[in-house]
């Protein structure tokens, strides 16, 4: 087992997984979406991911630039919870939000120059959140396709916050807000 294990300490389970085969239209029939815009980190991929099923969203879709959702480190940060969403790799960023609008996604872009506060979001039955890299930021087509471009308030001393961390923060706001809850 220590052979194989891409982890310092492996548990001694095993597991054969077959990588479900999902479709961006499935995707945009879905009511909440996030969007991974290049981050490249897996870990930061797996805990969006865990974040994501955890607020109760039904799809994540990473874009091309991104690290690879089904990596051995992505597959662990998520807990297994990559098996519970849609999920989709490799996507072609305006592609994908043109399918998203096309079938009523408000989408909602997060950043750190971002004019409206995150208290300021109103929610709709259908939204798709988009994050950017740490490093990157987010690709102009996402701010410019955003019906809402939010930031998170932060103290003074600080510049930014992980990509995982923001990404849950809005997803549970997007939560509290739900449309009907």
């Amino acid at each position: 087992m220590d052979d194989i294990a891409e982890s310092g300490s492996p548990q001694g389970v095993l597991a054969k997984a077959s990588i479900p085969e999902v479709e961006v239209h499935d995707i945009a029939q879905q009511p909440r979406v996030v969007v991974v815009d290049s981050v490249q980190d897996p870990g930061n991929i797996g805990a969006i991911v865990r974040t994501a099923a955890a607020a109760q969203f039904d799809a994540v879709v990473a874009t091309k630039g991104s690290a690879d959702l089904w990596s051995p480190r992505a597959i662990r940060a998520s807990a297994g919870t990559i098996f519970a969403l849609d999920v989709l790799g490799n996507a072609e960023m305006s592609s994908v939000l043109d399918l998203l609008l096309n079938n009523g996604h408000t989408i909602v872009a997060a950043g750190g120059d971002g004019p409206s506060e995150l208290k300021q979001l109103r929610n709709t039955e259908r939204m798709t959140l988009v994050v950017g890299s740490e490093a990157h930021g987010l690709a102009a087509v996402a701010s410019q396709t955003a019906s809402s471009y939010v930031r998170i308030p932060m103290g003074p001393n600080v510049e930014s916050l992980n990509v995982a961390v923001a990404a849950g923060l809005i997803m549970y706001q997007m939560q509290d807000n739900s449309v009907g809850q």
